[in-house]
């Protein structure tokens, strides 16, 4: 049973660089739509990258007046337990190799937003199914973050839907096609 909590959380889990990771564009969307859900919160979890553009995120929550709304969390050595506690998870990468962080939030049961022409992401998200592709740009994602947020029920559905689509990456699986592979390889089966 889900009880009511006293608050809800979007959680960011990556370095703070600019043109990489973006957190600066879930701070914006956070910003626009931070007072339509005035229970809900923003964690940002990772090591800072330029001291100068940290500075110009806290300018834009200090102007938006949600300094005890938003935070940076610094690094954790429990990404799990940060996860646990998280309500939504968003992903604002331009680019991504795989995107580890992502998978984590998903197998946790947890719904995902990332944008659409991000390589790895728009291949772990299905949009509508676990979670949410969004065009590029702030308002997209404001727009599919207040979605989540508004409705738990969907929250719910795509957050099972998430942790679902991750079995693929099983321990057990992940293994057992090593293996396989393994064995091809001494038998010399290999196929291109």
């Amino acid at each position: 049973l889900m009880c009511e909590k006293d608050a809800y959380k979007v959680v960011f889990v990556g370095r703070m660089v600019r043109n990489h990771k973006r957190p600066h564009l879930l701070i914006e969307a956070f910003c626009k739509i931070a007072a339509e859900f005035p229970d809900w919160i923003l964690e940002l979890w990772g090591a800072e990258d330029s001291r100068s553009y940290q500075k110009e995120m806290q300018r834009i929550i200090s102007s938006a007046g949600l300094e005890d709304r938003i935070s940076f969390c610094g690094t954790t050595q429990d990404v799990p337990a940060v996860l646990r506690d998280a309500d939504l998870y968003v992903m604002p990468s331009a680019y991504e190799g795989f995107g580890l962080s992502l998978t984590e939030g998903m197998s946790m049961g947890l719904p995902v937003i990332g944008y659409q022409n991000c390589a790895a992401v728009n291949e772990l998200i299905h949009d509508g199914e676990n979670g949410f592709l969004v065009e590029d740009g702030v308002d997209a994602l404001a727009e599919k973050m207040a979605a989540l947020m508004r409705d738990r029920n969907l929250r719910v559905r795509m957050g099972a839907a998430a942790r679902e689509s991750m079995r693929v990456y099983a321990p057990e699986i992940i293994w057992a096609q090593w293996q396989k592979l393994m064995e091809s390889v001494i038998s010399g089966t290999v196929s291109e």
